[in-house]
């Protein structure tokens, strides 16, 4: 039986079956194209607390420093016991002490001086007491003389009496006459002989107060608690009035130079001053520390140590008032107080001079401030401000915004934002205004910085 006409019945039935498929009515599933979406990275700004920092770095160094030089020459013949460089000193102890020998020789000399210029005043009223009652004597017996004068001149003229009689009597008047004068003229020096040895006394005791006060130079104390910081001096070493002994840093306190460049100083001035800072809040730099404690900016001082970052608070004290020469910085003196005091249970060691450090400046938190990341600002071809957001619909736009001061990896935005806003943190490509944006979301719902950092 020959079967080969069948073979054509299957491409028959699929052709009718294919042909009927395509022209059979009803409703046909299609595909719509899906829309193509630009994925950003988006966050949602809020307000949130503003706050700066500012970062200097200095060396420590102590808030004063005092250098024991010998103001009398002499053998040191003691030094205090322990005493070295690094050792701690309190106030009032005797660090050296000179050879007072030649010092006391010379007082005991004055002592003498003095009591024989003090001898010599107590011999001068005498004799001017004595003087005075010669005087008086003398004066009497003048009386006398020109009595018998006038007595013998009278008789002369009635003829009673001879010529040699009269000069006799006027002889010895005139005798008595001239010791009168003579005592006169001794009382009158009196006065100036006073004068002189009371100058001499002034003399022998100035040289007295001299040297009670080299007695005094010869032993050196400590004006203040301290560290020494430099020795010269060994028990038996001849010094030299000029000679520098030793050196000490008060351990009270010290002070921190912060060297700070002005371009990071200014925005945290601008946060802390909000408002109130136009430019010329900060002129004069005997108020510019008032200014910084009554805006809420505190100082704090950090230095790394075997691993472990070591705080301690710092009150601002001044401006160096001046702009470094090579780096263009300005200074800012912090006091740290008790820089040797450690606490073991903050990991606090003693803060030494000499060391490098970190001191950060910080602001109080401005309340409802607004800042977006440095990278998410644009500007158009004028200069002005913009950023990208996601509208309602989800589409890219723009917002024009005013900012402030950069903080950090943050810019201040003083106007355009309100809160709720979604940011574009990508840079969109290509920038048109809206084209459907895929909004990609960081995980933490949270401002990316909350705070600026310099």
């Amino acid at each position: 039986m020959n079967l080969r006409p069948l073979l054509i019945i299957p491409p028959l039935l699929a052709g009718f079956f294919g042909f009927r498929m395509m022209t059979q009515e009803g409703d046909v599933p299609t595909s719509t194209p899906k829309e193509n979406r630009l994925a950003v990275r988006v966050i949602e700004l809020e307000p949130h607390p503003v706050a700066a920092t500012a970062v200097g770095y200095g060396r420590v160094e102590p808030v004063r420093d005092w250098s024991a030089i010998s103001e009398v020459q002499g053998r040191i013949v003691t030094l205090a016991e322990g005493l070295a460089v690094g050792s701690i000193v309190e106030a009032g102890t005797v660090l050296a002490e000179i050879d007072r020998t030649d010092y006391e020789l010379a007082r005991q000399k004055t002592l003498a001086n003095i009591s024989a210029a003090e001898a010599q005043l107590a011999e001068l009223d005498r004799q001017e007491v004595n003087s005075r009652a010669s005087l008086a004597v003398e004066k009497r017996i003048l009386e006398v003389a020109q009595a018998e004068y006038d007595r013998i001149d009278s008789l002369v003229g009635r003829g009673t009496s001879t010529q040699a009689a009269l000069d006799g009597a006027q002889k010895t008047l005139l005798a008595q006459t001239n010791s009168v004068t003579q005592l006169e003229n001794t009382l009158a020096l009196f006065p100036s002989q006073r004068d002189s040895l009371q100058a001499t006394l002034a003399v022998r005791r100035a040289e007295l107060a001299e040297a009670e006060r080299s007695l005094e130079k010869a032993t050196i104390r400590a004006p203040f608690r301290g560290r020494v910081s430099e020795l010269n001096a060994e028990s038996g070493q001849f010094a030299r009035s000029g000679d520098t002994l030793l050196k000490m840093d008060d351990t009270a306190a010290v002070e921190i130079t912060a060297e700070i460049q002005p371009t990071e100083f200014v925005p945290m001035i601008t946060v802390a001053l909000g408002d109130r800072f136009d430019g010329d809040s900060v002129v004069d730099v005997a108020q510019a520390v008032q200014i910084l404690t009554e805006a809420g900016v505190t100082a704090a001082v950090s230095m790394q140590i075997a691993g472990i970052e070591a705080h301690w608070p710092a009150e601002i004290v001044r401006l160096r008032g001046t702009m470094d020469s090579e780096t263009g910085t300005l200074g800012l003196v912090v006091r740290v107080e008790d820089p040797l005091f450690s606490q073991r249970k903050i990991n606090r060691p003693p803060l030494n001079v000499g060391a490098f450090v970190t001191v950060t400046f910080s602001t109080e938190p401005r309340p409802d401030g607004m800042t977006v990341p440095r990278a998410a600002l644009r500007y158009d071809d004028d200069g002005a401000s913009f950023v990208y957001i996601a509208d309602a619909q989800e589409q890219l736009a723009v917002l024009p915004v005013e900012t402030g001061q950069v903080i950090g990896e943050n810019v201040l935005v003083l106007d355009g934002l309100e809160g709720g806003e979604l940011l574009v943190l990508t840079d969109p490509r290509p920038p048109v205004l809206g084209t459907p944006l895929e909004l990609v979301r960081p995980q933490v719902a949270s401002q990316a910085v909350p705070q600026g950092d310099q």
